[in-house]
């Protein structure tokens, strides 16, 4: 072949592949059609070809997510109704749909307990010992007790209600706050973050993220563990025993592991992943 056919092939070929790629048409696809919740949000991961973004929209959220190597990942809050996502990028429309989830509760009813809960631990024993004789006779017919143990009882009210004051200002930033919408923390501590997914006033999930390093230290550990509990009773779970499944499960688990297997109580799930630097809980329904 001489130089100057050499040239014309080469230049052939050039043209070839430029037609080639003018010919490859753009795409927008998703790994499939129908999501369910992971955690608080449902993950919609897919490829967008020929494209720099893809804008979406659906009735939680609307948003634009960059595309990186053609691939690109969208989060939806789960909200308690299905929920129709459309995808758009360039002239290209997409369209998938997000499960309904399941509410664990309602956020008042969760807070409400949590709060009650973290005020009464910081009681001291002997306010505690009286809240519950306190508690404990709530159906007893005080006519029928003599006026000493009628002044008794009222002591020890008092005593509760002025201690319950002192707890709750003491215990304030441990506290869920009054009202909360949308994806938000609501707690957040040295010893990890608490985040809720709350839409018209329902809980539909939580996450409870801890550093690794926080459950070195006692201090934190015993906080977390309080916390967990408390979260737990909260949602309507039996605490002793998703904490006896989920210390068993993480001491059982090969160190390589970034999951466990799902823990259930009463209907309310419990998933729990790693990372190289924290451990999620993911409670759902």
């Amino acid at each position: 072949m001489t130089h100057f056919s050499r040239i014309v092939a080469l230049g052939a070929a050039a043209f070839a592949a430029l037609a080639l790629a003018g010919c490859q048409k753009d795409t927008l696809t998703t790994t499939k059609t129908n999501y369910k919740q992971t955690g608080m949000v449902a993950v919609i991961k897919g490829e967008a070809k020929g494209a720099k973004t893809v804008r979406y929209q659906a009735p939680s959220v609307k948003g634009s997510v960059k595309v990186n190597s053609d691939a690109f990942v969208i989060t939806v809050p789960m909200t308690q109704t299905k929920q129709t996502v459309t995808l758009k990028a360039g002239d290209l429309t997409h369209k998938v749909t997000v499960r309904a989830a399941k509410a664990l509760a309602s956020y008042q009813k969760v807070q409400t307990a949590y709060n009650q809960a973290i005020i009464a631990t910081a009681l001291p024993a002997s306010i505690q010992k009286q809240l519950k004789a306190a508690t404990s006779a709530k159906d007893v017919d005080v006519t029928k007790l003599s006026p000493a143990e009628q002044s008794l009882m009222e002591r020890q009210r008092q005593n509760v209600a002025k201690a319950m004051a002192r707890a709750k200002v003491a215990t304030k930033d441990q506290q869920m706050p009054d009202t909360v919408s949308g994806i938000k923390q609501v707690l957040d501590d040295k010893s990890g973050t608490v985040r809720m997914n709350v839409q018209d006033g329902q809980v539909l999930g939580i996450t409870d993220i801890v550093p690794l390093k926080a459950l070195k230290d006692k201090a934190a550990q015993t906080a977390f563990g309080t916390r967990f509990a408390l979260l737990t009773s909260a949602t309507g779970a039996d605490a002793k025993s998703v904490l006896k499944q989920f210390n068993q499960a993480t001491k059982d688990a090969d160190g390589s592991a970034t999951t466990i297997a799902t823990i259930t109580s009463n209907g309310v799930k419990f998933n729990v992943g790693f990372s190289t630097s924290d451990l999620y809980v993911y409670i759902t329904k």
